[in-house]
């Protein structure tokens, strides 16, 4: 009276599915560890200990901003670069006030690694500084001489940054360049 069907047949719903096998996984492991050894000491080498590509950074960011608040406060500002502590900072020229003074001295400038230095400067309207301390006069437009700002590093790695007078783009090369 009871007729008892046969159990279902799954074979052929599970037949059509694909995945990897433990062979595919374990190559795709072993191409991503041999890029991966190939590609962290360089990474490490562009992002950690590249100091003198992360100080260059930090220049052309601090120019960029006294720059703009030139134009935008229409006063003018002064950079300073001190070849010898390896500090920059800016302030107004004149400072406005008492209060104005003191604040550009609290505030720190940047201060390079002793890894890094400033070879020298060249301005348009000097000769090459190699010590003492150099100061860049930004009119309230922001305009500015055209100067060359060379920075090296422990292993003689140059980085040249080429400032134009009336643009606002900073150029980075790294070899030397001359105002000649």
């Amino acid at each position: 009276m009871f007729q008892t069907s046969p159990p279902p047949v799954f074979y052929g719903r599970f037949q059509n599915q694909q995945g990897f096998t433990l062979l595919e996984l374990i190559i795709v492991c072993l191409l991503i560890a041999v890029s991966l050894a190939f590609s962290v000491p360089n990474l490490r080498q562009a992002l950690v200990i590249d100091q003198l590509a992360a100080n260059s950074r930090k220049i052309i960011a601090m120019i960029r901003e006294v720059r703009a608040l030139a134009a935008q406060e229409q006063h003018p500002y002064l950079i300073h670069f001190n070849l010898d502590r390896k500090k920059i900072w800016y302030q107004q020229d004149p400072p406005k006030s008492k209060e104005d003074e003191e604040q550009v001295q609290a505030h720190p400038g940047i201060q390079m690694p002793s890894s890094v230095r400033l070879q020298d400067i060249q301005t348009g309207t000097a000769d090459k500084k190699t010590s003492g301390e150099v100061t860049l006069w930004i009119n309230k437009q922001g305009y500015m001489d055209q100067t060359i700002l060379h920075l090296a590093d422990d292993q003689d790695n140059i980085i040249s940054l080429v400032l134009s007078p009336f643009f606002t783009t900073i150029k980075a090369y790294d070899t030397y360049i001359s105002l000649e």
